[in-house]
């Protein structure tokens, strides 16, 4: 990891609502404008869990999502919640 990991954004997506979720709705889109900042309009439901795949994704680690290894998805920690997209912000215009 060299200087540029601090400075990386990270976007993190909601892409799908699986049962109920007061806070988030799909399209729901965030900038981590570095690695573990806390982003306030997040739940903690979603803001702990993807804490360190953000990281992972930052620091250019492969997902294991075969269809693209540049990005992550995962789910909220409640079983009827959202599944989020967490991709590096390559455009500045876009994050």
């Amino acid at each position: 990891m060299g200087d540029d990991f601090w400075k990386t954004k990270v976007r993190i997506t909601c892409e799908e609502k699986l049962g109920k979720c007061s806070t988030h709705k799909v399209g729901d889109s965030f900038v981590y404008s570095y690695p573990g900042e806390y982003i306030k309009e997040m739940c903690p439901g979603i803001q702990d869990p993807a804490r360190m795949w953000v990281s992972l994704c930052a620091a250019g680690v492969p997902s294991w999502e075969a269809d693209d290894p540049n990005i992550y998805r995962i789910h909220c920690i409640s079983k009827k919640g959202t599944v989020w997209r967490i991709e590096r912000v390559t455009d500045e215009s876009k994050g």
